[in-house]
């Protein structure tokens, strides 16, 4: 396996995380202390890191919104003591 199998298999991971800790699709959760409609589940950015689809208000038309690095931390914490 090369590295960038293994970096897609985190990142795999982590949105899976991601959607059992409540980021997933027709939530509504609190980023950058505006509250938030997801759009979509949790996927790996282009420019790295782990973003979602996001309607904010009366917006008509849905943004991408990278998670903020604690958010990932915490996924990334907990999967860890899943499989520790």
């Amino acid at each position: 396996m090369t590295a960038s199998q293994v970096d897609h298999t985190q990142e795999k991971n982590t949105c899976l995380k991601l959607i059992s800790l409540g980021y997933a699709r027709s939530n509504r959760v609190r980023l950058y202390g505006k509250e938030v409609q997801l759009v979509s589940d949790p996927f790996p950015h282009q420019e790295g890191g782990i973003a979602v689809e996001v309607l904010q208000g009366t917006e008509s038309s849905a943004r991408t919104i990278r998670l903020p690095l604690s958010v990932l931390q915490v996924a990334g914490q907990a999967e860890k003591k899943r499989s520790a």
